[in-house]
């Protein structure tokens, strides 16, 4: 699963979580001059959607600060929003229905593949958008699963994220940064009070785990905190003087702001907000909860799939794949196979994972022809995220400033039983899975800047559950217990279809998810309980792994009848990533023209 910050569907449903940060203050008089921009010249849809796309790099900017600064506009590299604010809610629907307008009056017809295929992407990201809106996500702005802001910025503060700390510059940037995280803190809070009073709150459980990762950031001595380490690493050229002033400037940013305000931020939850938490679970009990929910169905899936229907998908899948875990387990046990090495160190467990980047490298060969140059690294996750966010993926900087990284979550590694090395987890998150998929898109030079940077969970996760499957083909699983694991995984997905719907539709309680997936899934209770409050916070999110690899496989099964002998593996793997991230209708529609150009050349060759 990859975290981003920059996408504008995402942000506009973030649940604080996954919101691109900002700060409306720096950007208020920007914003007042969106209605002002011009539009596209008519000079030809061609020219007059490039026009549009350049404009609204400009335009957007200042709403995602991160995605324009890895595309090379540093202008609002000091600046994190309010993205909860009704400033830069406004001002953004404005933004998004402006450009609306302007697309639909371009004649799509007119224009070459390329950009039909940009202009749908646009298309749907605006609609995204303004539909998003109308939901009242700001009023839920953090939660427990690890993405939300109070917890991702301690990351970024350390030197570990988006932000970096290389010049002067950028320590400078920071700590203006550090007081557009006060302001944001300030509404959230704000928001929480309004959502409270009109019954829109997270659930208590949820909220009862985020009290002690917030506690985890106020401590005594401001040279412990996570926001001190840059100073503790400061670049070699950095002279005494500099150093002198910047590390007074951070004592002093974490004295009388990051402190105070993660005190204020506990006080506030564990006094006020608690007690008016819900004791649902699903998105069902929330005021226009319902509605809440299909649109976020929509919106992972990138389908009109009711929720009732992926419940039935989720069902069957399970049925499936329960029967061919029977199967392998029938022949581990008669052939006696030995169970694989358990790493009871988290930097023992990072590095077995590390062993499988040349192996992985070298398997996949036969199955594509293009390969990201971007690099990565595996790190494993914070002690105070671990027992709330899942393994994840951080794409690296379109400019290359910035390198992947693989979060390990390597809990289990300190348990009495330890851990296991899983493929499967390698090749969906790094290769071919999200660090190859996202590497190739970002490092696209020929797709507008919106789209090296776009992503579409269905898409994304779909693809990293299909390159599970790929360790088959690439003879990567060479063992029972590794064919096991893969199937596990896959289980995992299926039944999380089941759960989401079950808690969001039907009236399912967390327990009830809890000791589903414990039955069905096997799952150890502590891991059922993360992965169930994964979905209470974040709804829909899950389906589309699954709903995402079943039109990946329905798409290659298509195109490989239509070829026959002509189906090149690597040729087909290499169309479906080479355009980047998009709607599953859209994704279906090009590769649709993709084999009708391929079967076309193959008939005029013969």
């Amino acid at each position: 699963m990859p975290v981003s910050n920059v996408d504008l569907g995402i942000a506009m449903r973030s649940s604080g979580s996954r919101a691109a940060t900002l700060r409306s203050v720096a950007i208020s008089c920007f914003l007042a001059c969106l209605p002002c921009t011009p539009a596209p010249a008519a000079e030809g849809s061609a020219a007059a959607l490039d026009a549009l796309f350049h404009a609204y790099d400009r335009d957007s900017a200042p709403f995602f600060p991160f995605s324009a600064s890895d595309f090379g506009i540093h202008e609002f590299d000091s600046v994190l929003p309010d993205d909860l604010g009704e400033a830069y809610r406004s001002s953004l629907g404005r933004l998004c229905g402006s450009y609306l307008a302007k697309l639909r009056g371009l004649e799509r017809g007119s224009l070459d593949h390329q950009r039909r295929l940009s202009y749908d992407i646009f298309r749907h990201r605006l609609e995204s958008c303004v539909e998003g809106l109308k939901y009242p996500w700001h009023l839920l702005p953090i939660n427990q699963a690890g993405f939300s802001l109070p917890s991702r910025f301690p990351v970024m503060g350390a030197g570990r994220g988006a932000h970096p700390f290389r010049t002067v510059r950028n320590y400078e940037d920071f700590l203006k940064r550090i007081d557009g995280f006060v302001v944001w803190v300030n509404t959230a809070i704000s928001n929480m009070r309004a959502g409270a009073a009109r019954g829109i709150t997270q659930p208590r459980v949820l909220m009862e785990k985020v009290v002690p990762q917030l506690q985890a950031h106020i401590v005594e001595d401001p040279r412990e905190s996570l926001f001190y380490e840059p100073i503790r690493n400061f670049p070699a050229d950095f002279d005494a003087a500099t150093r002198e002033a910047l590390a007074a400037a951070y004592l002093a940013a974490i004295e009388r702001k990051i402190l105070p305000t993660y005190r204020k931020l506990v006080a506030f939850i564990r006094d006020e907000y608690l007690p008016r938490c819900r004791t649902t679970d699903g998105f069902a009990g929330l005021p226009g909860g319902s509605a809440m929910y299909r649109n976020e169905v929509r919106f992972s899936t990138t389908t009109d799939i009711a929720p009732a229907r992926i419940y039935d998908i989720g069902v069957a899948e399970v049925e499936r794949i329960t029967s061919r875990i029977t199967a392998v387990r029938a022949e581990i046990e008669a052939s006696g196979e030995a169970s694989p090495s358990r790493y009871h160190d988290a930097d023992d467990l990072v590095r077995a994972y590390a062993a499988l980047r040349d192996p992985v490298a070298t398997a996949v060969k036969q199955l594509f022809g293009r390969f990201a140059r971007s690099d990565f690294e595996i790190r494993a996750i914070e002690a105070y995220r671990e027992r709330s966010m899942s393994s994840s993926y951080v794409a690296p900087a379109a400019d290359g400033s910035r390198i992947g990284v693989f979060y390990l979550n390597a809990a289990s590694a300190k348990s009495e039983r330890g851990a296991t090395v899983s493929r499967s987890l390698y090749l969906h998150e790094v290769v071919p899975g999200h660090h190859m998929q996202m590497s190739l898109q970002r490092e696209n030079e020929e797709l507008p800047s919106f789209r090296r940077a776009v992503w579409y969970t269905a898409y994304g996760e779909g693809w990293g559950l299909y390159a599970e499957r790929l360790g088959d083909e690439a003879g990567l699983y060479r063992t029972g217990h590794e064919r096991l694991d893969t199937l596990q995984w896959e289980l995992l997905r299926a039944a999380r279809l089941v759960v989401d719907v079950g808690l969001h539709e039907k009236g399912w309680t967390r327990e009830q998810g809890i000791d589903y997936l414990v039955k069905t899934v096997g799952s150890p209770r502590a891991s059922a309980e993360l992965e169930v409050e994964r979905y209470m916070a974040w709804p829909a999110q899950a389906l589309g792994y699954k709903i995402g690899e079943i039109k990946l496989l329905e798409l290659r099964k298509k195109a490989q009848a239509a070829l026959g002998a002509a189906f090149d593996i690597r040729a087909f793997h290499d169309e479906m990533l080479r355009d980047g991230a998009m709607p599953l209708t859209i994704l279906e529609a090009k590769m649709d023209e993709w084999v009708a150009q391929q079967k076309f050349a193959r008939n005029r060759a013969e």
